[in-house]
């Protein structure tokens, strides 16, 4: 039976602007493929499934079939895209639905907002289907899911809300929701339009205003494009930089297959790999460079590097 997740996860790369080989496709652990055929029947499900072809490329003349650069047009993937979420759903439906395309899509896990009614009507709609959900325990309750509805509402109509984070309560806009490494997030703005970062999961409470305001909805202080494009940096607060890191080679094939924003550029030299971004995100890099090990080493900045140097040395202090 095909999956919905990993069909779609197949389209989002077959549609990314270097398109995508079948050693790639093999090469993706995500993915599990474990054969060219398994991938032709994969591509033979989204023509099924989606209506969308891959197509061999101009640039595949010479090369072997593992090599060979397969694609899908990217707009008729987007239209598929709206266009699936407009059939038989009602509003709440759509909009979870939307958020999970985009949760899929990412580096992210796909967030369980699935209804019992929503799996049997997109099993009418693109066929007999699997669907996987990631849960979050008890950090993502039916109350936090609650929330979630209600931010996704007005994150669409642009409805002013009162949200408690933190024991405080603010009239607040939902710019956007998203996930970001296994968390649930959304950016909000106050009426003047500056913009702030909550954990959905940390959202002690949300309710409408019982009134209709009429107050304009403002120019968000944040690019929320730019913002969610920075793998590492969710929290804008923080300066950006541009780093360098050396990966050995057979990480930097590894992280090479990965579906990663236009902020990162990964070059193969002789015998490693140069994983180049641009971000504000410190913590998270220096996280990502860590659970490396030997296969990772930060070039740029220096003083980013001193800062892994010191991490580095207070692990040796509590392993002795």
């Amino acid at each position: 039976m095909p999956n919905f997740n990993k069909l779609v996860f197949l389209a989002t790369k077959l549609a990314s602007d270097n398109g995508v080989t079948i050693q790639e496709l093999l090469r993706d652990e995500s993915l599990g493929y474990n054969s060219r055929s398994s991938i032709y029947q994969d591509f033979r499900n989204l023509e099924i499934s989606f209506g969308l072809t891959p197509y061999n490329t101009e640039e595949n003349r010479g090369k072997s079939g593992r090599e060979a650069v397969y694609r899908i047009d990217k707009d008729e993937w987007n239209k598929f895209k709206s266009g699936f979420l407009t059939k038989t759903f009602s509003g709440k439906e759509r909009r979870r639905l939307a958020f999970m395309l985009e949760s899929i899509g990412s580096l992210s896990p796909l967030v369980n907002v699935s209804t019992d009614d929503i799996i049997p009507k997109l099993n009418s709609i693109i066929g007999d289907i699997s669907i996987d959900t990631a849960k979050f325990g008890g950090y993502f309750n039916l109350e936090t899911t609650k929330f979630l509805d209600i931010l996704l509402e007005a994150q669409e109509t642009k409805e002013l809300l009162y949200i408690t984070y933190g024991g405080d309560r603010r009239d607040l806009f939902v710019i956007k929701c998203f996930v970001f490494s296994g968390g649930t997030y959304c950016y909000v703005m106050d009426i003047k339009g500056k913009s702030y970062m909550l954990s959905v999961q940390r959202i002690e409470y949300v309710e409408r205003k019982l009134l209709k305001n009429n107050i304009p909805y403002p120019t968000p202080d944040v690019d929320i494009d730019k913002a969610l494009s920075d793998p590492f940096g969710i929290v804008r607060e923080n300066e950006e930089f541009d780093a360098v890191v050396k990966l050995s080679d057979g990480q930097g094939y590894y992280e090479k297959e990965k579906l990663w924003p236009d902020s990162v550029n990964i070059e193969k030299e002789d015998d490693h790999w140069l994983f180049k971004v641009h971000t504000c995100g410190e913590y998270w890099l220096i996280r990502w460079v860590l659970s490396l090990g030997t296969e990772a080493e930060l070039l740029e900045p220096q003083w980013l590097r001193d800062k892994i140097k010191e991490e580095i040395n207070s692990l040796a202090v509590i392993y002795q």
